[in-house]
């Protein structure tokens, strides 16, 4: 009788990553993947960019890459948004093997799926949705780039930007990222309508399908009420935010419409889209801190978004108020129970986070020295697989990654690569469990 053997599902997620972005990076130091060369380091920090769907670029997209490079790259982002999700939702499960009780649900937790329930559904499910919606934003994008370029150069441009804008991987083929038509509504609309909907998780788009457009249930889960909730008042304050402090600094001189525009697209792209139609350098401190904290938080839990998700945040802060409030052992909401067990897991997520955006801002500011903001703005936006960045000093229209040495964008590939597989995933990588058949005496310690 032949006996199934355990596999490490988290350990070999992140294989599956570092595989592919092995591969790529092999691919973009072919000489046809760019116009003037590319350094192993720089050929790396884009393949990690890109299945990580994080947006810095160490290159000038428009004009350093071939199309055979820009193809590899929007390769990346299509198995960083989709592919790769969908992959590992079924792969593992019809390998023969046998994967232990902790695995499962480290896996599950890991692609932010629900239950094991028809998983080759969902994964179907979640192919689908991508496919139609990126091409309804194709066909947006075709029909707004068509005023620039000639039909076929239209189509690939717009082709990319919708992947990349539904995958919230921010790339762009424009040098200018989409300041290029800023004075425009329909791209910078199109691109948020995207990278909204991909953030808010396949979870949620199938919960609000199943239950107004099919009525196969009669309410909304409590899962997508908070999503819901959460994302749209990060969209609104964010928005107000900026309109109130930017209005009359960065944005001073706009109309009051294009003012509404600029300060809605900004506030909505920090959660882990990247892209940008103004000049993020322009912003004052407070508003740059604001964006830190939103890269932070990111998307939602089984869409295409990084960050430590808004459910995570909204559940950390329902925690907080329990505890102030008396109530150790219950977290309720919407007349539902939720499991403290959910409450200890994203205070470790949380937990975790901030020590990873230390970490690599020390050792940025060790290896480099540069100026503090920028390091950390940078760090925020990697972690959130974000893609925002403050701009080098040395490159236009490239990434502040630009300007660091090899050790510093090799700190910045990791810190990516953590915000997208998860640091609860990293850490059960690294770790093997070694559950306690006892029990110490307890004994109680001052604290605060």
């Amino acid at each position: 009788m032949k006996i199934s053997k355990e596999i490490n599902a988290p350990r070999l997620l992140i294989f599956g990553y570092l595989g592919i972005i092995s591969i790529s990076t092999l691919l973009l130091l072919l000489p046809f993947s760019t116009t003037n060369g590319i350094s192993v380091i720089d050929a790396l920090f884009t393949a990690s960019s890109g299945l990580c769907v994080t947006g810095l670029i160490v290159k000038n997209m428009a004009l350093d890459f071939t199309l055979f490079g820009k193809c590899i790259i929007l390769t990346l982002i299509q198995i960083g948004g989709l592919g790769y999700m969908t992959l590992s939702t079924t792969f593992f499960f019809f390998l023969g093997k046998k994967i232990s009780l902790r695995d499962r649900v480290l896996f599950k937790e890991s692609i932010n799926v629900l239950s094991f329930e028809n998983l080759k559904r969902f994964a179907w499910r979640v192919f689908r949705i991508t496919i139609a919606l990126e091409l309804i934003g194709t066909i947006l994008f075709y029909i707004f780039f068509l005023k620039k370029f000639n039909p076929l150069t239209a189509l690939g441009h717009a082709f990319f930007h919708s992947v990349s804008a539904f995958c919230n991987a921010g790339f762009s083929t424009f040098s200018e990222n989409l300041s290029l038509f800023s004075s425009s509504t329909g791209v910078p609309l199109t691109a948020a309508a995207l990278f909204i909907i991909g953030g808010l998780g396949f979870i949620v788009i199938s919960d609000v399908f199943m239950t107004f457009v099919k009525k196969a249930k009669k309410r909304l889960s409590l899962h997508t009420i908070i999503v819901l909730r959460t994302t749209l008042a990060f969209i609104v304050c964010g928005t107000i935010f900026i309109l109130v402090r930017e209005g009359h600094h960065a944005l001073q001189g706009y109309t009051f419409a294009e003012k509404l525009l600029f300060s809605f697209f900004q506030a909505v792209t920090p959660r882990t889209a990247g892209f940008n139609t103004f000049s993020i350098s322009m912003f004052s401190p407070i508003t740059l801190l604001m964006f830190m904290l939103f890269m932070f938080i990111g998307a939602s839990p089984g869409g295409t978004g990084g960050g430590v998700k808004t459910t995570t945040f909204a559940l950390l802060c329902k925690w907080i108020k329990e505890l102030l409030l008396g109530r150790y052992s219950d977290i309720s909401t919407h007349k539902k129970r939720i499991p403290i067990e959910q409450a200890f897991r994203s205070f470790v997520i949380v937990g975790l986070a901030v020590f990873v955006v230390i970490l690599s801002f020390a050792l940025i500011m060790l290896f480099d020295n540069p100026r503090p903001l920028k390091a950390l703005f940078e760090v925020f936006s990697a972690l959130g697989t974000v893609g925002l960045s403050l701009g080098s000093a040395l490159k236009p229209f490239c990434s502040f990654s630009y300007d660091l040495s090899w050790i510093s964008k090799l700190v910045i590939i990791i810190t990516m690569i953590t915000g997208r597989v998860g640091t609860i995933t990293i850490g059960s990588a690294l770790l093997r469990p070694h559950p306690m058949d006892f029990k110490y005496p307890e004994e109680p310690i001052v604290i605060g």
